[in-house]
């Protein structure tokens, strides 16, 4: 039997598998703690997973992101990953969308869960906006070096995301001082394990861990509601359509500018004036890869992405 090693844990048994196989989460962001987070949850039988990724497949990504191979290279992360996850386990539902994240595509989080894998603020207060107006469970996630970071945030919670974090900016980023492929697998573990806790109702950790895997600590650190947060007094402004056109990636080099053009009449112009590779969802075309609302550009500034999103796009 695929889960009797797990259902003869006291602490899950076989009316909480069933609950679990009967749960749906969603996953955004397939990076180094998504993609192992992802592969927990499948082997222990998630009924339905939902992966959310708006990068590619690159190089770089193999040291750390374990459901990637080298055939996987810029291919769309949250296809590469589905079909790695089906050759795991079959008997699931797993559901990929390769699409950025914004407040016009929302309700795709409509789950019994979710669980924050992504490289940048920006996306976690727009899920913290929507969880909180919506009641939904997340669990958010966060690594960088050696060290890491994770903590539930429940309906029944009296704190929020934006308790703690709205004032902070200049983080660093895996490609500013790296990243320890040891760090995301130990973060993506507890979290996977807070999600089995929620979904089986089971108590969750209030707390927010903060754990170093080279000099092997951790700390559990008590957070309080911030009797000032705008979003706990009910203004969601990333819900209600604050916007981030241009997107630097937790990548060296990596940009995304959203835009809107005609995507098949683009693909035919490009393919009479230079090397265009079909993938189905997405092509690409010299340093682009170019989806139908968006392109993801290798670039050494801001300023070069724009200058080449304007010489190939035309906007």
């Amino acid at each position: 039997m695929r889960y009797s090693r797990q259902t003869i844990l006291k602490e899950i048994g076989e009316e909480n598998q069933k609950k679990l196989q009967a749960s749906k989460v969603v996953i955004v962001g397939l990076g180094a703690t998504g993609s192992s987070s992802a592969e927990m949850l499948a082997r222990a039988g998630i009924g339905t997973l939902i992966l959310i990724d708006r990068d590619v497949v690159e190089l770089s990504n193999l040291q750390r992101q374990s459901l990637f191979s080298e055939s996987d290279i810029g291919k769309p992360k949250a296809v590469a990953a589905r079909d790695s996850l089906h050759t795991i386990n079959s008997e699931i539902k797993v559901d990929a969308y390769p699409l950025d994240l914004d407040h016009d595509n929302i309700s795709i989080l409509d789950s019994d869960l979710i669980l924050d894998c992504t490289d940048n603020l920006f996306t976690r207060f727009l899920i913290n906006d929507y969880c909180k107006q919506n009641k939904k469970p997340w669990i958010y996630s966060a690594v960088v070096g050696t060290k890491g970071m994770a903590m539930n945030f429940l309906p029944s919670s009296k704190v929020c995301f934006n308790c703690i974090f709205s004032m902070v900016e200049g983080l660093d980023t895996c490609s500013t001082i790296g990243i320890l492929n040891t760090a995301p697998s130990a973060i993506s573990a507890f979290q996977a394990t807070e999600a089995i806790k929620i979904l089986t109702g089971q108590k969750a950790s209030r707390d927010l861990l903060h754990i170093d895997v080279w000099k092997q600590t951790l700390e559990k650190i008590k957070v309080k509601t911030d009797r000032k947060c705008s979003v706990c007094r009910g203004n969601y402004e990333y819900l209600a359509g604050k916007k981030q056109e241009i997107l630097k990636f937790c990548g060296s080099g990596t940009y995304q500018i959203k835009g809107k053009f005609d995507y098949e009449e683009l693909k035919r112009k490009l393919a009479k004036v230079g090397k265009v590779t079909d993938m189905g969802i997405c092509f690409r075309f010299s340093a682009m890869t170019i989806f139908p609302d968006r392109a993801i550009i290798k670039a050494q500034t801001e300023e070069e992405a724009k200058v080449m999103y304007s010489q190939v796009v035309g906007n």
